[in-house]
């Protein structure tokens, strides 16, 4: 009697072993093939999952860079990311922007790198603007092709989904002050006709004062409310916790650069890449940082 009541026992155990055996290699399958960044989300929380992979595809600063790694430009709006494009394409490195697939780029079937006229670019077939760009990007296999010098990327959770354990991303951005930045981006969006995408453009802004603005911003998200930290921790709702965080992810994951600093900041950057011994970099300094691209002048800010 007893052994007929034992053999019930283990096949329930034997079940739930061959269970959870399933589901910890599933899983496993899951992060190795990585098919889709919102179907992976769905399984789990979306900050957990973009924790681990922040663990998992990048390298913390004070590693030594490998070969196999890749720069990864964080482009923060208004804190001169057209300048740090202009600078590096101009010093001939070979970038992955959303200028790759211009002309007739995005029907591209395997990846490769094209020169553009002008401004004078070498450029990788990918946008890595976009959500669906660097799905694509992923699918061409960016990361491992070794094509791209430098990668700029305004969304860097869904760029961290096109590199794996061996083929890591490197960030590095430009930080300015909040305010200066929030003040930039409201006259930015009033006069940005160049820029109808995405709802840049928005002239109706025009008829608003910024206190106006920021207050919108402040009630809804917007812009400009906790703007770096939802990009950082890849989350809306914060607490004294998730600050400690972010700045920890700053710390250990971001080569920082300020754009009141520019020149002390690209040499940073250049001396940590390898990149200041570039015959170009006197004249590109002197055409792309110290003069500046798509500046928009508006009212300072005033104090107090």
């Amino acid at each position: 009697m007893t052994e007929m009541l034992k053999r019930p026992v283990r096949r329930r155990i034997g079940f739930v072993a061959t269970f959870a055996l399933a589901l910890v290699t599933g899983y496993s399958l899951l992060w190795e093939s990585s098919p889709d960044y919102d179907t992976i989300r769905r399984r789990t929380s979306r900050a957990t999952f973009y924790a681990k992979l922040l663990a998992r595809n990048t390298g913390d600063v004070m590693e030594p860079l490998k070969e196999s790694d890749t720069p990864v430009y964080w482009h923060i709006p208004k804190a001169s990311g057209t300048s740090m494009k202009r600078y590096y394409g101009c010093m001939g490195l070979t970038a992955a922007s959303e200028t790759g697939i211009i002309d007739g780029h995005d029907k591209d079937e395997t990846i490769q790198v094209w020169q553009r006229k002008f401004p004078e670019s070498k450029l990788v077939n990918v946008d890595s603007s976009t959500r669906e760009g660097i799905a694509r990007a992923k699918k061409l296999g960016l990361a491992q092709s070794g094509l791209a010098d430098i990668v700029f990327a305004p969304l860097p959770s869904y760029a961290l989904t096109m590199f794996d354990p061996d083929h890591k991303a490197r960030f590095f951005a430009l930080f300015r002050h909040p305010i200066e930045r929030a003040v930039s981006l409201f006259y930015y969006h009033q006069v940005a006709e160049w820029e109808k995408a995405g709802h840049v453009y928005r002239p109706e802004l025009a008829g608003m004062t910024i206190e106006e603005w920021l207050l919108r911003q402040r009630r809804g998200g917007g812009d400009v409310k906790n703007f770096l930290m939802t990009i950082i921790l890849n989350k809306n709702q914060f607490t004294s916790k998730d600050l400690e965080k972010a700045k920890e992810i700053i710390r250990t994951k971001f080569l920082v650069g300020l754009s009141s600093k520019m020149e002390e900041s690209v040499d940073r950057f250049d001396t940590y890449f390898g990149w200041v011994d570039n015959e170009k970099r006197p004249l590109c300094q002197e055409e792309a940082i110290k003069s500046g691209f798509n500046k928009n002048p508006h009212p300072p800010v005033e104090k107090g």
